[in-house]
């Protein structure tokens, strides 16, 4: 199955988004897809100085991109917004919103763009996240906010950008001054330049007693919310 072959994803179409996960968005650790194996250094090394395959990841991030309803608008700055015509990006987030397990594989989309590093990619996506939970109306349910605060921001290993995207976040949830993140504070902060660089390439949060913890009680999480979304049926 080709999925660059230009097709997108529907909610209908689990099994060829689970495949593009597991195999599209590698990293250094085991994700829900048992039968992927997770990355050796050595190989993120040799696929790192390959531009087919870095380029490869970021057509997966397109792919799974328009599956939430958004579409990369520069892969220079990382700026993102919603889907055009005829894709129903209300529909999309819809799903998103309401559809829990979605929020594992976005972890571990950020965690292989940071493998490849594509962090600016990351700090866009969650950047416009913010912009739509704060100024766009949209995007903005408990269990969105809980996974983007708790475990997508720290997907970052630049602590500069984590501590950038971790700043708006605060500002946003405390309301204080009545702050709003705007969307021209969203594409002033990707454009200006203060994303940086900076990645550490070898970093593997899994080798740390956090990043066992995390992913072991993240993953137990989605199980359960998948276990009985299998036994209650689709919701409306």
């Amino acid at each position: 199955m080709d999925i660059y072959n230009g097709c997108k994803l529907d909610s209908g179409d689990r099994s060829r988004m689970d495949i593009a996960q597991s195999h599209r968005f590698p990293i250094q650790e085991y994700g829900m897809n048992y039968e992927s194996q997770p990355l050796q250094r050595h190989e993120i090394r040799a696929m790192k100085a390959d531009p087919a395959v870095v380029d490869r990841i970021i057509t997966s991030y397109k792919m799974m991109l328009d599956f939430y309803g958004m579409r990369l608008i520069s892969v220079d700055s990382g700026l993102l917004d919603r889907s055009l015509p005829p894709r129903n990006f209300a529909c999309r987030y819809n799903h998103l919103a309401r559809s829990s397990h979605n929020n594992l594989r976005i972890s571990r989309i950020l965690k292989c763009l940071s493998e490849f590093d594509l962090e600016h990619l990351s700090m866009g996506f969650l950047l416009h996240v913010l912009w739509e939970q704060s100024d766009g109306h949209g995007l903005d349910t408990p269990g969105i906010r809980s996974s983007m605060d708790r475990w997508w921001t720290n997907c970052l290993r630049d602590d500069e950008k984590r501590r950038r995207v971790g700043e708006f976040i605060q500002k946003v949830r405390s309301g204080e001054n009545g702050y709003v993140f705007t969307r021209s504070m969203y594409r002033e902060e990707l454009e200006s330049g203060a994303t940086g660089s900076g990645i550490a390439p070898s970093t593997n949060v899994m080798d740390t007693e956090w990043g066992q913890q995390a992913c072991h009680i993240e993953r137990s999480a989605v199980t359960e919310v998948e276990e009985k979304s299998d036994a209650t049926g689709p919701g409306p």
